[in-house]
């Protein structure tokens, strides 16, 4: 009996590494170019390591559907992709969560510490945002999510599948920003690691719980573009060591608002609404 390929064996790890494979695959091509001199980037390398971001947890997630399940597993994306007729409280949950938030942190912090934590409003930033956040979810939650649901309930799976997320959001900025900030790199590095790992993961764990009870894919999309959006918009002007402090408090926010979503509203969604199946066989051992 032929063994099956480790790809077709270990889906999600197959997916992780094919994600951060062509996403610092081509990160790593354009900076080659520049002679690895981050200080002398030009706005072509920009866009093209921007392109390389949004891609990379999509298209890894079409091969990965593509070469596991086939075409009746892409086939099968259509309809988690078109499901928007799920409670009002989801939309309010994707809608609402993050601008509310930011404003509940920033603007207080503004009129009693600051007026650096000021919010900008900076709107053609939050068109750059939803056009970020929208390409990845093919691939975090269209592939990786329903499988790690299989094995393990929303907040487990949510927890491990933010890590990783953050850890690729960590990296990317880290290159983006370690030329031009010299000794300041540390404290820096200390406060984006606030953001991405502890804020990211709680937006992670509240993306998988909506799907796991909805199975919308089209909600995690706009979840996930709208708090890029508003995270970018409504960016502050502030000094590292300001920084830290609204990023921090923000995901104390984030966090508290999974502490409410798992804790005293965890019997009444114990339930969870039928995931869209996925196409071929799946068994526990796809993690």
């Amino acid at each position: 009996m032929t063994r099956e390929p480790w790809f077709r064996r270990c889906p999600l790890v197959a997916y992780s590494a094919l994600t951060f494979s062509i996403s610092w695959g081509g990160i790593f091509v354009v900076l080659a170019a520049t002679g690895f001199d981050l200080t002398v980037l030009r706005p072509l390398d920009t866009g093209l390591i921007f392109i390389c971001m949004l891609l990379g947890p999509s298209i890894a997630g079409l091969a990965m559907t593509a070469v596991r399940d086939g075409r009746a597993g892409l086939r099968a994306l259509r309809s988690p992709l078109l499901r928007w007729r799920v409670g009002h409280c989801w939309h309010a949950l994707v809608l609402l969560t993050m601008p509310v938030l930011m404003l509940a942190v920033l603007w207080p912090l503004s009129l009693f510490a600051e007026p650096a934590f000021a919010p900008r409003f900076h709107w053609p930033l939050f068109a750059i945002g939803l056009v970020a956040g929208t390409f990845e979810e093919v691939g975090w939650t269209g592939f990786a999510t329903p499988r790690l649901l299989q094995r393990w309930r929303p907040l487990a799976a949510g927890l491990a599948l933010g890590l990783v997320w953050a850890l690729w959001d960590v990296l990317v900025d880290i290159r983006q920003n370690l030329g031009a900030m010299g000794a300041a790199w540390v404290p820096w590095l200390v406060q984006f690691s606030v953001l991405c790992i502890a804020a990211l993961t709680a937006c992670r764990v509240l993306m998988t719980w909506m799907f796991a009870h909805t199975g919308s894919l089209l909600l995690a999309v706009l979840m996930h573009a709208i708090c890029t959006g508003w995270l970018l918009a409504l960016f502050p002007t502030t000094s590292l060591k300001q920084g830290l402090v609204w990023q921090a408090t923000l995901a104390a926010a984030l966090w508290l608002v999974v502490a409410v979503a798992f804790g005293p509203f965890a019997r009444p969604w114990a339930h969870r609404s039928p995931q869209p199946p996925l196409a071929g066989h799946s068994t526990l051992g796809d993690a």
